[in-house]
Order: C-alpha cells, then structure tokens, then sequence
C-alpha cells in the first residue's frame, strides 16, 4: 500500500465552510477510494493560521520534515484544497519543488489536475495565482473592517493592564484598575517619575499580562494609552513604536467603562509634554563616559553598572546609582558618592601594592579574566561542533539538502577557526607576567597617574582598565570588592 501524508489547514474566517473534521473525512475517503494509506501520525493540521506565509504555519513546517524523510517513505500529500497548501504563489512553488525533488506529489481532493502533463502546469499554476489573488483581496476587506470598527471606537487589540476581555467587551480588574489611578494620579501631580512608578509596581508583586516585569517604557505606554479614559486607538500602519502623536492613528470614543477621567489623563499628558521638551528621545546623559570610574562599578544586587547621577555638575564630586534602581528594576539603591568611593578605592590599590589584604570594610578580591575567557571560548568551540554533527545528520536524514548541509558547514567551519584563534591569543596574554601586559611598570605607577590632575580622563581610563576588571559596591555591607586583571 502505497502511504501518504494529510495537510488540513482553516483559518479563523473559514471555520464553517473548511473546518478540520470536514477536511479529514473527504481527505480519507479521497485516499481510501485511490488505494492510499495514510496513519494517524501523518496527520498535520494549523489551525486558525493564515496561509498567506509557510513559515508561520508549524504543523506545515512539520509536515515537510516528515515527508522528505526516506525513511517515512511518503509519496503523497493530500490537501481538501490547493490553497490549503499556500496562499502565497512563491511558497506554492518552492515547497512544491523540493517535494518533487524526492518525488513527492501534492494532490487536491476537490481539484484533481487533468492527466495532460502539460495542461496540468497552466492549470495548477492558475489555481496557485487565484488562492494568492483571494488572499489578498480577503486581507484587504479585513483590513476595511477593522478601520471601520476604529472610527465606530471598537478596541481591536488584547486588553491592556487594568482590563480583562468578556464578550469582546474591555471589563476592569478592579485591583489593577486602582493602581491604574494610583499612576495617574500620582504622575499628574508631580510626585514622582515613570521609574519611580515602575519599581513600585514591581515591589507590589504586579506583573505586565504577558508576565514581564514594569519598565520606565511600559508606564510610559500606560500614560499614553488612551484607553483608561475611554478612547481606543487604532492605528492602520501597523505599531507606532512609542509614536503616540501618530497622524494616522484613529482615535474614537468607546463603549468601555473608563479607569480615570478625561481631565486627569490630560493633566497627566501634560506633564509628559513638559518633559519631553526638555528630554531628547535617544539623547546619551551628558555625564555619560565623563569620569574614567564610568561602567566599571557594579551593584551586588543585580550586576549592573552605577551610573553617574544626572546632577554631575561639579568638577570634584558626583553620586552613582544602580541603573536598575533607575529603571523600576533593582529594589536596592546603591547611591554611593565619589568623595566615599575614590579613595577607599586608591586605599585598596595601595593595599595591593604593599601586599596586604585591604581594609576590612573594602577588600581586595583577585579574579583572573584569561581562564574565564578560556572556558567561555571552549564552550562555544563544543557548541559549533555539536551544531555540525546535527547538520551532517539532517543531511543524511534527507531533512536537509546538500546545498544547505555545505552552507553549515562553511559558516561552521569559520566559527571554528576564530574561536580556535581567539583562544590561542588568550593563552598566550595568560602566559605572559602582569608587567609585560601592562604599558606601566607596576600598580603603584597606575595609582599615581590616577591620583594626577593634569592627566586626561582618556588616559585614566585606560590605565585603570590595564589592572581592574571591575568593582562591586555592596551597601548592605559596606563593601567595594575590586577584581583585578591578573595572576592569583
């Protein structure tokens, strides 16, 4: 018996008129009446899947793995329709031919093609060009539709934070609903930032509706959201991307129970507008790289940088604090100022150089970077290789082509090499003395250049960067951890 494989494919517009079980049982019968057999395991479905991509369809995508495996030994592929293989001719096309390429044929129940092998091109051809042409004349009224449900002030998206969806009609949560107030009424007045407002979501235990954490950028989309005062935004040419003054954008009142009146959604727009006047969207802090201590101290909470405050105006002073604290996304401040930080960390490069083991408040801790580096690097090395054993046997498998297999293995190949070399450079800087490294001749000459008005931030930053990996200021304890490049 000659064995076959079934694709059932229905969009959420065609569940009446294609839907699974009505596409199986005349899949069936076609294969039971042409002496076909098809088992359970060569049933594919993508449900509610537009066909207009292959790529986006998995069950497709796992049909063609299972079909051009030889050992399946699959010599058909049965479709209720053609435009239930694709909506799109280029896909039809390409899928079709690699199908062929191990001589598998997609056949249509409801449109056999004539047995002239020649009519059968033009006509096959002409049925992929009218399912394409359906395609988008269907995506083109949907779009019509949705634009008409946006001027009559339908939401046509998931329910933002604040709503649940019941009867395709937005319903608040009222715990939710309240801290929605909570934002807006405490951003209008002045109280505090969008950060500000982010951590305290977090701290709350509250969590966006895809489970994510509460960004600066996600009070911001909630700020700008229309929604909670009972307005829906839909905009035609796609996401706005934080445009929220988007000329094309529809803005029309809805039926929904708004979350906070229309006075303070605009006192709240208000205060937005004044900042953004004096705030440059992808402007770098004019502090930003200023100081050569600049990235390279770390919070012991969550391992991001101490930026420097924004009100770095003075020439020999400055605060620092955890990025993530500024981002709604550490719970700990790590402020520390300049006049506490520079010298217990001239005091613990000292220590360093007399041999002993530091203050008890700042230690010395010793991190060597080339081993790290060394095993990080054999890690990828044993990555790419398993990657080329995998492509060798997909290869064998017949899942890929040869074309495919060589095109792996040159990338692979490549990867290698680098890798090879990055590692060889690395034990060689390891085999080398800390003085042969390094331009000075010990700590104590970095120490002195960073003690040294006269010299430029450029050259300090260099120079640190020749001894310390990094350091990390736990405030708990009162601690300045300084990891330094070289031997242990």
């Amino acid at each position: 018996m000659i064995l076959a494989a079934a694709y059932i494919r229905v969009s959420t517009d065609e569940q009446l008129d294609y839907s699974p079980a009505v596409q199986l049982d005349e899949i069936l019968s076609y294969a039971e009446k042409n002496g076909l057999y098809i088992p359970k395991e060569f049933i594919f479905k993508d449900e509610g899947i537009s066909g207009r991509s292959a790529e986006k369809r998995p069950g497709f995508q796992e049909m063609i793995r299972h079909a051009r495996k030889k050992q399946n030994k699959i010599k058909y592929i049965i479709v209720h329709k053609y435009d239930r293989f694709a909506r799109n001719k280029e896909d039809a096309v390409l899928y079709k031919a690699l199908l062929k390429k191990d001589g598998i044929k997609v056949i249509s129940v409801k449109e056999p093609i004539p047995q002239d092998d020649k009519f059968a091109v033009i006509y096959e051809s002409m049925l992929e060009a009218m399912a394409e042409y359906y395609s988008l004349n269907l995506s083109e009224e949907v779009k019509k539709t949705m634009v008409k449900k946006a001027h009559q002030g339908e939401y046509q998206a998931p329910p933002p934070f604040g709503y649940t969806m019941e009867n395709k009609v937005l319903t608040p949560i009222p715990e939710e609903a309240a801290m929605i107030r909570f934002l807006f009424e405490t951003y209008a007045l002045g109280k505090e930032s969008m950060y500000s407002l982010s951590r305290h979501l977090n701290q709350m235990g509250f969590r966006t509706h895809r489970g994510g954490l509460f960004e600066n950028r996600t009070v911001q989309y909630i700020l700008n959201n229309p929604v909670y005062k009972g307005y829906s935004r839909w905009t035609p040419t796609g996401r706005i991307c934080r445009d929220f003054s988007n000329p094309h954008s529809v803005i029309a009142k809805g039926s929904w129970q708004p979350l906070v009146s229309e006075e303070l959604w605009e006192a709240a727009a208000m205060r937005i507008a004044k900042e953004k006047r004096t705030h440059y969207s992808h402007k770098r802090p004019e502090t930003e790289g200023k100081h050569w201590i600049s990235s390279m101290v770390k919070c012991s909470a969550c391992g991001r940088s101490l930026a420097i405050s924004g009100n770095y105006k003075k020439k020999d002073a400055f605060h620092l604090q955890c990025g993530g604290y500024n981002h709604g996304q550490c719970h700990i401040s790590h402020s520390l100022s300049s006049n506490r930080l520079l010298p217990a960390l001239f005091e613990s490069i000292e220590k360093v150089i007399m041999g002993n083991e530091g203050r008890e408040l700042y230690h010395v801790s010793r991190h060597n970077i080339a081993i790290d580096e060394t095993k990080a690097i054999d890690h990828l090395v044993c990555k790419a290789k398993k990657r080329m054993i995998k492509a060798k046997e997909a290869y064998l498998a017949g899942i890929d082509t040869l074309e495919e297999y060589k095109k792996t293995k040159l990338e692979t190949d490549t990867e290698l090499e680098q890798l090879i070399e990055k590692r060889k450079s690395f034990m060689e800087k390891q085999q080398q003395s800390f003085g042969n490294t390094s331009p000075y001749d010990k700590p104590q000459d970095i120490l002195t250049l960073l003690q040294n008005e006269g010299v430029s931030m450029e050259a300090k930053r260099a120079a640190f960067k020749e001894i310390v990996e990094k350091m990390v200021y736990d405030k708990t304890n009162n601690s300045l951890s300084l990891f330094l490049i070289g031997e242990e």
